[in-house]
């Protein structure tokens, strides 16, 4: 079954020039997730970035580092019977038997980031057309969870049908209340994003568009995920900006949720 989810991220970002050609910025981050109703990341980020207007004025290259504190939601998993040979066990019609239900707890972890980007602009007219190339490498610190395990009695002493049950004895070998261990994990990614903008005359507003595609390089640049964004970056004065956007996730894995995004910024310089 399809799922869909809704948060809503909010940032603030502080940059500075130091010198012609280096700019430094600062950014603090917090999203929501389960249809806003809890936390699901907070995080700091320092980005560093190059643009030489005299050599190539139309690239940007820039590097930067992430800490993330993420929370991720409980989840539900059933664990079927399987024989001697590892094939699954069916009864009189043909469907797999449970053998349990592992519930875990949500929990929280560290996250290090590292990117190095590419972006290559051009303007025609009030557009102003940008392609991006960034590669990214997360690192995903180990964790615990409280997890539940329910086990399958397909004749309940009680109901007389079958039914999940926990095992509530602290002696017992099959004891329900257990801790499990989730490894630490990493990846990297490609991620390339395509943008267009538009500089309303006189307008203090400027809309823009934009796709970005996720692809896995460790998986031989498999489909990870794509987002949809528009939204209009608003100009308070010289130094002062706001941005608000609508953006919508579209997950490769089923197992992974998809959704909407309702994204408020604010940056300025200093």
């Amino acid at each position: 079954v399809a799922q869909s989810d809704f948060g809503v991220w909010t940032s603030v970002e502080g940059s500075t020039k130091l010198n012609k050609k280096l700019e430094l910025s600062l950014e603090g981050e917090y999203r929501t997730q389960d249809m806003s109703a809890m936390t699901e990341r907070v995080s700091g980020a320092v980005n560093l970035s190059f643009k030489d207007k005299n050599f190539l004025p139309f690239l940007k290259a820039d590097v930067g580092y992430t800490y993330m504190y993420m929370q991720y939601m409980g989840e539900t998993e059933i664990k079927y019977r399987t024989d001697d040979e590892d094939n699954y066990e069916l009864d009189d019609e043909g469907n797999m038997i449970p053998k349990h239900m592992n519930v875990d707890a949500a929990y929280w972890t560290a996250r290090h980031r590292a990117t190095a980007s590419l972006t290559g602009s051009y303007k025609l007219g009030r557009f102003k057309f940008s392609l991006r190339e960034r590669y990214q490498y997360t690192y995903r610190m180990a964790a615990e969870c409280a997890r539940e395990r329910w086990y399958y009695d397909p004749f309940h002493t009680i109901t007389g049908g079958p039914e999940y049950f926990l095992d509530t004895d602290p002696e017992s070998e099959d004891y329900s209340y257990m801790t499990d261990e989730k490894k630490a994990k990493s990846d990297h990614k490609l991620r390339t994003r395509l943008q267009v903008s538009y500089d309303i005359k006189k307008c203090p507003f400027e809309p823009f568009a934009e796709i970005e595609v996720y692809n896995l390089l460790d998986e031989n640049l498999a489909y990870d995920k794509v987002r949809y964004t528009i939204g209009t970056e608003y100009k308070i004065d010289k130094k002062n900006k706001l941005k608000v956007f609508y953006r919508y996730q579209d997950y490769a894995d089923i197992d992974e949720v998809s959704g909407h995004v309702l994204g408020l910024g604010y940056s300025f310089e200093f």
